[in-house]
């Protein structure tokens, strides 16, 4: 309702994306400050969603809905969402939750996903999306949750670790000499006899979170950079808009101008 109501008054567009988040499209710079001041009071979080950092898990409805599931996806989703939340890595890691082998929540095209079975979860890592996509591949079956918890944060430590910068997971295991059966040899053997160090960095990681916009919202002098011109506290008034399906979203290029000549446009 806050986000509604939060959308209404700075005429933001909305959108429900591909991995269940809610876009609010169309703020100005100097108003994102006073619009997370809002979301933040309500209890809403940054979702990280500007930075390499670990996105929102996407899940199906689980056993509670589905005469098909066997687990609670989402439950464990939410579980797994708030365990990695904000964790920086190399590139944007996303998750899903699927609770039956017909996969909804489409977990092996993620970095790492678990889809109920009978026993408990399969564990798949390493898939992708985007211009080259690639199935994630099973890393271990039938785990009961606390163990594919700790498989998971062995796969994210070890992964933020040792992959470059701006890697996903998919090249990161393609580049690993002796692939999926050599991860596996590290994650679920401890082969290296870095599990527990690999625990370590990850409980680091995790109790060092915090809601940026919180720091933002709470800061002054952070506060002050949220503006359009270095001089001066106006507001860019430049932008076009249109409306569709009764919401705002900017004009498009011919819509905004009406050519006139070679050259020469005008502002409509």
């Amino acid at each position: 309702m806050v986000q509604g109501q939060v959308a209404q008054k700075y005429e933001l567009y909305c959108k429900i994306t591909g991995g269940q988040r809610i876009d609010l499209l169309g703020a100005r710079v100097d108003q994102l400050p006073e619009i997370w001041e809002e979301l933040i009071a309500a209890g809403f979080e940054s979702g990280h969603a500007y930075g390499k950092a670990m996105r929102t898990v996407k899940s199906c409805v689980g056993a509670t809905w589905c005469r098909y599931a066997v687990q609670d996806s989402t439950a464990f989703a939410i579980r797994i969402e708030h365990r990695y939340k904000g964790m920086r890595a190399p590139h944007k890691p996303k998750a899903a939750c699927s609770g039956c082998v017909h996969e909804c929540a489409e977990a092996q095209s993620k970095d790492f996903g678990v889809a109920a079975t009978e026993k408990g979860w399969n564990l798949y890592v390493a898939g992708n999306g985007g211009a080259r996509p690639q199935h994630g591949v099973l890393l271990a079956a039938d785990l009961d949750e606390e163990t594919c918890v700790r498989y998971i944060d062995r796969f994210l430590a070890y992964y933020i670790n040792t992959a470059d910068k701006r890697t996903r997971t998919a090249t990161w295991l393609n580049q690993l000499e002796g692939g999926i059966e050599y991860l596996r040899k590290v994650i679920v053997e401890d082969h290296l006899g870095i599990c527990a160090q690999l625990k370590q960095d990850m409980q680091a990681r995790m109790a060092s979170y915090r809601c940026e916009w919180k720091a933002v919202v709470e800061d002054p002098e952070k506060r002050k950079r949220f503006r359009h011109f270095v001089n001066s506290d106006a507001a860019d008034d430049n932008l076009q808009w249109r409306m569709e399906r009764g919401q705002r979203r900017p004009a498009r290029w011919e819509e905004a101008f009406q050519q006139t000549g070679v050259g020469e446009g005008m502002l409509v």
